[in-house]
């Protein structure tokens, strides 16, 4: 049973839950500092859209709270024998590895997050720089403990690009994400207006963070793959040509409700339409995560 904690599956879920919480925290902060601004002509849709985005925001540190304590468990589980001497590893792990120190990061900015929550959601102003730095600190981490940090060549800069490539996809992902849940169901009642300013304040958002997602994945390709047979004759090219068929069918949505969806709601004021292509989108991009959360563990061609 405790077994099962640690498993090769349970690893990659845990992985995929932090990419998507992260994503989520990110998405948030933007949320409230780019989109929901789009309700501040109707007092009472805003507080209602600010509410439900605040309950996102909470719900998603929770989750990272749960996955990094569970994380813990993996990291003690690699210095122990049995289950039974998990305990006893934690202390070593926490203060003697790097490993333990990108935890406490993580951590901290959990906390810091989980703290600017209530704040976050009121009228603009400086309550969202707490956010924007757990954000932020959030986003750098998976880079200190995976592919980026290793690199033979560049690591400083595939750090940098890496932390940008998982805040960018929350920009995107994560905004589109916390649009569905809170600010979709009160759109749906809201003036027209309101709705296509919803759509033209994302749209934006989502062009911008799509093309940075886009580039920065470029880059780790060439920098980790090293030769263009890679792609195809080693587990870890394969594996990200999975990633890039599920980011190119996400890509693809996105741009069908931005030249094709977008259009109607402005000249309808209908917003179904982009419920349903925004919720295919969010399924793809769920498969996006799985995918990355196996990629990060992927051994690089270089280490096969």
């Amino acid at each position: 049973m405790l077994e099962a904690l640690v498993s090769d599956a349970a690893q990659a879920t845990v992985r995929a839950l932090l990419f998507a919480g992260i994503m989520t925290v990110v998405g948030a902060l933007c949320f409230a500092q780019r989109v929901a601004p789009a309700f501040d002509g109707d007092p009472a849709g805003a507080q209602r859209v600010r509410g439900r985005a605040q309950q996102v925001l909470r719900l998603a540190t929770a989750l990272l709270g749960v996955v990094l304590a569970w994380r813990l468990v993996q990291q003690a589980a690699a210095f122990a024998d049995t289950p039974g001497e998990w305990p006893s590893q934690v202390s070593l792990v926490v203060t003697q590895t790097t490993w333990g120190t990108g935890w406490l990061v993580q951590g901290a900015a959990v906390l810091l997050v989980a703290l600017s929550a209530s704040p976050a959601f009121r009228p603009m102003g400086r309550q969202l720089v707490p956010l924007g730095i757990g954000a932020l600190a959030l986003a750098v981490t998976p880079a200190l403990s995976g592919h980026a940090v290793g690199a033979p060549r560049l690591a400083p800069l595939a750090v940098t690009l890496d932390a940008l490539h998982v805040t960018a996809a929350g920009a995107w992902l994560g905004t589109l994400f916390v649009i569905v849940v809170a600010a979709l169901p009160v759109a749906r009642d809201a003036a027209p207006g309101i709705g296509a300013d919803l759509l033209a304040r994302f749209s934006s958002l989502a062009l911008a963070s799509g093309g940075i997602v886009a580039i920065t994945g470029l880059f780790a390709s060439w920098l980790h793959l090293e030769t263009l047979p890679a792609l195809w004759t080693t587990a870890y090219g394969l594996a990200l040509v999975r990633k890039l068929v599920a980011l190119g069918g996400t890509a693809a949505l996105g741009a069908y409700n931005w030249r094709v969806v977008t259009p109607r709601v402005r000249a309808t004021g209908d917003i179904s339409a982009l419920r349903r292509s925004a919720l295919i989108e969010l399924a793809i991009a769920t498969a996006l995560v799985v995918l990355t959360a196996v990629l990060v563990a992927t051994p690089l061609p270089a280490e096969g």
